[in-house]
């Protein structure tokens, strides 16, 4: 529609040049429009006719390699006849300057192109990776954003492959082993989707000599894409291993959570369910706020990717943006997934006077994941956790943003049962957890949180082998006494969380009648409990 509408300059913005320029070659040849392609190392190309027929051949002479003399002739060639040209320009922004330093030639050149084309009906196209457009250009020049490759471009690329080769695997993929490989692969690019499937294709053999199932292809295309989503140095995505067992407590934020597991399906879109949105973990260091976002991915049965906010800030100008831009488009095209985002208020925390040291880019880029949150489609499951909630923005806080925020306190009695012994399990001890003494142990842990009961753990593993022996409930009592809790050495800090829970939270945990009763650290009751 841009070019039918005679639009002078675009920008496409893109890291798929290829998939870009066959797009564009496709849309000249059905609008009966002639085509150039330039480059800094080849100048400028048009398609080969005759014998060259499939084929970019050169034209025009050497010197076109120079910027400046490509866009003069733009510029200063004349027209011989009314059919309209699309010039595509590979990597040009390279030549412009930055946006406060502009180079001041090839910038003026394009203003006059853009007028000029204006009249004639041609078109010129630049393809990059990133936006670098000088002040000068932008009422200029329309930015177009190439998506990555849909759900029905990604199953072309899967049947391309797949269909030739089906016959020789051992073992067939099923139908929905096939829709589980395509969504896999959601989120990666025209290229790496290929690399993805061809590399799973070469590794897939169905059955092992002895008739055992080997890893399905879904399996390894995501491994394929763990890499993938890796090179943006932002989002990372691994395949969560911790269960509800490897976390005590939390029951309601489990319930909540299993209730909420059958939004993703077909049945739920049928039923008339809107997307889930997210849900925001608050509490005080160690209470098992990132574990529990582990443990939810492998309830939820999504993919897990952590996104790391820090990254996304750069020093280039506009760099932060586009790294948040990025990182969207990857999540929002995965689709089905839980997207972790640890510790925000390290990210967004004092917004308010950010645009004095930064100029603003903390703001700009908080505003796009606003947005995000707001309009996203897709479902896209948000978990972000947050130590401290003074200095967090109001609008991220507000009603609507998240579906739930949970408060994830110390841990109650029977919760510190669990946690100790989830601990002592994962590091294969035994010890006896019927006795009096290990009751006392929970007692005396009271205000630890699941962090510091796992150190006490460790702690008391070390001393037991430092003497060649077993580890005893005695040397987990010894290792609580010698530990000052975060509850006791940060009491002050900590309180003020606790009445902003009441007001605002859902207690992730049930209340231990016992403890709420008791004048201690207030942990326990904090929050508001919810009923399944």
């Amino acid at each position: 529609p841009y070019i039918k509408a005679c639009y002078s300059i675009l920008y496409v913005l893109t890291p798929e040049e290829t998939r870009a320029e066959l797009m564009i070659l496709k849309t000249a040849q059905e609008m009966k429009r002639r085509i150039k392609l330039w480059s800094h190392t080849d100048g400028f190309k048009t398609p080969g006719t005759g014998k060259d027929a499939g084929k970019m051949v050169s034209i025009g002479d050497a010197k076109d390699v120079d910027p400046v003399i490509a866009l003069l002739q733009l510029r200063d060639s004349p027209k011989t006849d009314k059919i309209s040209d699309i010039i595509v320009m590979r990597d040009l922004h390279m030549f412009l300057g930055s946006p406060t330093q502009p180079n001041a030639k090839p910038v003026r050149l394009l203003r006059d192109i853009s007028t000029l084309f204006k009249k004639s009906g041609d078109t010129l196209i630049i393809i990059s990776p990133i936006k670098k457009i000088p002040a000068e250009l932008e009422r200029d020049i329309t930015v177009i954003e190439l998506e990555l490759p849909n759900r029905e471009e990604i199953q072309t690329i899967f049947a391309s492959l797949y269909t030739p080769q089906a016959k020789k695997f051992i073992g067939e993929i099923t139908p929905d082993e096939q829709e589980r490989t395509i969504q896999a692969a959601m989120g990666l690019t025209f290229g790496e989707a290929d690399n993805a499937f061809a590399k799973a294709f070469v590794e897939y053999g169905g059955f092992d000599k002895e008739k055992k199932a080997l890893e399905p292809v879904s399996k390894l295309v995501l491994r394929e894409k763990a890499i993938a989503v890796k090179k943006s140095g932002i989002l990372e995505y691994f395949e969560p291993k911790q269960t509800s067992n490897d976390i005590g407590g939390l029951e309601n934020l489990k319930s909540w959570l299993k209730i909420r597991s059958k939004a993703f399906t077909k049945k739920a879109r049928e039923f008339g369910l809107p997307p889930i949105k997210g849900i925001l973990l608050a509490g005080p260091p160690g209470t098992g706020k990132s574990l529990s976002a582990k443990v939810a991915s492998h309830i939820l049965g999504l993919p897990l990717l952590r996104f790391d906010i820090g990254k996304v800030f750069g020093g280039l100008v506009g760099q932060s943006e586009a790294g948040m831009r990025t990182a969207i488009q990857t999540a929002e095209m995965i689709g089905s997934c839980v997207l972790f985002m640890d510790e925000i208020d390290k990210a967004f925390a004092g917004m308010g006077s950010s645009h004095s040291t930064d100029g603003g880019t903390t703001q700009r880029v908080f505003g796009q994941f606003l947005t995000f949150m707001n309009d996203k489609t897709v479902p896209c499951f948000i978990i972000a956790t947050v130590n401290q909630i003074a200095g967090l923005p109001p609008e991220l806080l507000r009603k609507g943003r998240f579906d739930e925020i949970f408060f994830v306190g110390l841990p109650t009695a029977k919760e510190r049962e669990q946690i100790f012994k989830v601990h002592l399990r994962l590091n294969k001890q035994i010890v006896d957890d019927s006795s009096a003494l290990f009751q006392e142990c929970i007692k005396l842990s009271k205000g630890f949180s699941g962090a510091e009961i796992e150190a006490v753990v460790i702690s008391a593993m070390y001393q037991a082998f430092d003497q060649d022996r077993v580890v005893s409930v005695a040397d987990l009592v010894d290792a609580v006494k010698i530990t000052n809790p975060l509850s006791r050495s940060k009491a002050a800090e900590l309180k003020g969380m606790i009445e902003w829970a009441k007001a605002n939270a859902v207690n992730a945990s049930k209340p231990d009648p016992e403890e709420e009763t008791d004048s201690g650290t207030g942990f326990a009751s904090a929050g508001r409990q919810l009923q399944f």
